[in-house]
């Protein structure tokens, strides 16, 4: 077998990928936020309304500001993560998927991952992701393959010794 895909920079794709890979840091992040935002804005309310103690509405309110801040701020250092990519990084790649290893060829830069070190592959609506480490992966898009192809890779991953998950 041998796949070729073509590849092409797209930040938004990137940025999308990258929600996936860091998901669970951000769904625990926001919801850290969530509760700084309730408990700092909620409590502040509650000891003006009830005590008038203002030394320590100055603390929730900060409390709450933190959790507006780590809510937006995960998702922006995300965004500045993809905008911040140095320029040898920013090209059409080629993937090569043959039936030991995934090759990504770019200008400057060539990757090989053996498929022994593939521990996970995730399908998303534009591809697949073929992590090889928790917060390491490969991005495999459906749209460089045509439907022969796609079967042939699905054959593949449902092969008993391709992934090894």
């Amino acid at each position: 077998m041998e796949i070729r895909v073509n590849k092409p920079f797209d930040p938004a794709r990137l940025l999308a990928d990258l929600r996936i890979i860091y998901g669970d840091t951000l769904h625990a992040t926001r919801s850290f936020a969530v509760a700084a935002v309730a408990v700092g804005a909620g409590g502040a309310i509650l000891l003006l309304a009830l005590s008038g103690m203002s030394g320590l509405v100055v603390v929730l309110l900060a409390l709450a500001v933190y959790g507006v801040y780590l809510g937006f701020g995960n998702s922006r250092s995300l965004q500045r993560a993809v905008s911040d990519l140095p320029e040898i990084c920013q090209h059409e790649a080629l993937l090569i998927v043959t039936e030991d290893r995934i090759i990504q060829e770019q200008p400057s830069i060539r990757s090989e991952i053996l498929w022994t070190a593939i521990t996970r592959v995730v399908e998303t609506d534009a591809g697949w992701l073929l992590f090889y480490g928790p917060r390491q992966a490969i991005s495999l898009p459906r749209e460089g393959m045509d439907h022969e192809q796609e079967l042939q890779f699905r054959a593949h991953l449902t092969a008993p010794a391709s992934v090894a998950a």
